[in-house]
């Protein structure tokens, strides 16, 4: 990646649980950190692999409140456009299921109370490294 171009990071939610101060909070620790947020809001898997493509981003962030279908759908969508963003998902989460989501492609899931210092260092680090 460009030393001088900011990280760019979509936000954004797979299901309309009504939840959305954490993604809130996130995208302004990152904003504070010096990264462009694009915040996507509730968006289909289509809309959010043509977003990460105009907006070039370099990670996918979302915000996981129910099935995990919608992952799927975005994960094959991102691969059919040979799309290879840093994934990062949060929310309520049980343990259970994050070698799941790790299995379907998101690189780090952040559990609630994660502290925001760890998911910008997480994605610097990673971004960085790619």
């Amino acid at each position: 990646m460009d030393s001088l171009r900011r990280i760019r990071v979509l936000l954004c939610k797979t299901s309309l649980d009504g939840h959305w101060r954490g993604l809130a909070v996130v995208a302004a620790a990152l904003r504070d950190a010096g990264m462009e947020v694009i915040y996507g809001g509730i968006l289909r898997p289509e809309q959010a692999v043509n977003i990460a493509i105009q907006e070039d981003v370099d990670v996918i962030g979302l915000s996981i409140g129910g099935g995990y279908g919608v992952i799927e759908q975005l994960m094959q969508k991102l691969s059919e456009k040979q799309l290879k963003p840093l994934m990062v998902a949060g929310g309520t989460i049980p343990p259970p299921d994050v070698p799941l989501l790790e299995k379907m492609g998101i690189h780090k899931v952040f559990s609630p109370g994660s502290k925001l210092n760890s998911i910008v260092d997480y994605i610097k680090e990673n971004i960085q490294s790619r």
